[in-house]
């Protein structure tokens, strides 16, 4: 329910703020840089628990990193269309924004927790459970990725770059996509029963987009070959 809500509360407000977002985007990354401030705020003050299960919830798809997640899986998604319409248009104009702002709010995520779980990985190992153990590894490794990708991101950098390069380094999304759904999974496989229905959904957003993937890539490959096949026979001819 969390994913699904994340999924429909992003793609609605990027959809709606798509000019204002590509317009005024340096406002657009301090706004969501309060926001990070405020759910750490909200935390380390300890208002949290003070919050009716409505404001926990919302809460929670900030500070646990639904939002973040919500927001990789639409850019991820718009890489994996063969055929754009007015809807993919509009997001893929944004694809940079929107890739920042999600790296932003996964900030928020590592924080709250990594007070927590990255102290302990490093002092206290032996006291967390193995899937958290292994959860906790993989947002590191989580972070690394993110890093490059993030500061990439920045058109003002991106210009700097050679255009291979920086397609080249962009690869990092994918593997960096991937770990994101080892580590819910590992969160999740401590109380399957509860989250039978997050990781379903999970799994089928995940899976399809493999299969979209694989699609555009075995597409590609055949426009590739027609197009030397043409190639060839117009030196024959």
């Amino acid at each position: 329910m969390n994913l699904i809500t994340g999924l429909l509360v992003s793609g609605i407000f990027f959809y709606l703020t798509s000019d204002l977002l590509k317009k005024y985007s340096l406002a657009f990354y301090v706004g969501f840089y309060a926001v990070i401030l405020l759910m750490i705020g909200v935390n380390a003050l300890g208002y949290y628990q003070n919050l009716s299960p409505v404001g926990k919830f919302y809460i929670d798809l900030f500070q646990r990193g639904v939002i973040s997640t919500s927001i990789f899986i639409i850019v991820m998604f718009i890489g994996v269309f063969t055929k754009h319409n007015k809807l993919s248009r509009t997001y893929f104009t944004i694809r940079g924004e929107m890739s920042i702002i999600a790296c932003l709010m996964a900030l928020t995520h590592n924080i709250i927790f990594g007070v927590v779980y990255f102290v302990n990985l490093f002092k206290n190992p032996s006291f967390m459970p193995v899937q958290v153990k292994i959860a906790a590894i993989i947002s590191l490794i989580l972070i690394c990725l993110m890093i490059p990708l993030f500061v990439t991101s920045f058109k003002c950098v991106r210009k700097k770059m050679k255009a291979k390069s920086w397609k080249k380094l962009q690869r990092l999304a994918y593997p960096f996509f991937i770990l994101i759904y080892i580590h819910v999974m590992l969160l999740f496989s401590m109380n399957v029963d509860k989250n039978k229905f997050s990781i379903i959904v999970y799994t089928l957003v995940y899976v399809s987009y493999v299969v979209l993937r694989l699609r555009k890539y075995i597409i590609s490959k055949m426009k590739l070959s027609e197009n030397m096949a043409m190639a060839k026979a117009k030196v024959k001819a």
